[in-house]
């Protein structure tokens, strides 16, 4: 399971793992994040996130179109290398991270 510890002045941190019978809550979880902040910029450091899966890649994806839908500008921080390396074999890295 995922948690989104916020912190004042930097970025959250997202820490735990994304887990395929645990989607659905991760997914709800990041969705209230995001609508709490509806329309800053978010950030978000995932030095902390343990998974590296299709499953993990797809809740980052997921982030990024709620934060469109909710007028905010989310930028995810620090992804771990395997996680980094799965999104760039995928073709999406420069959609999900501004710097490695």
């Amino acid at each position: 399971m995922i948690k989104i510890q916020s912190q004042s002045e930097q970025p959250a941190l997202l820490t735990g793992t994304v887990e395929h019978f645990e989607a659905i809550e991760c997914k709800s979880l990041l969705s209230e994040f995001i609508k709490s902040s509806e329309g800053k910029t978010l950030h978000l450091d995932l030095s902390g996130l343990e998974s590296v899966s299709s499953i993990a890649l797809s809740f980052l994806l997921y982030g990024m179109r709620a934060a469109k839908l909710s007028a905010c500008d989310l930028h995810y921080k620090n992804m771990p290398p395997a996680l980094f390396n799965m999104a760039r074999v995928s073709g999406i890295e420069s959609i999900l991270i501004e710097n490695k």
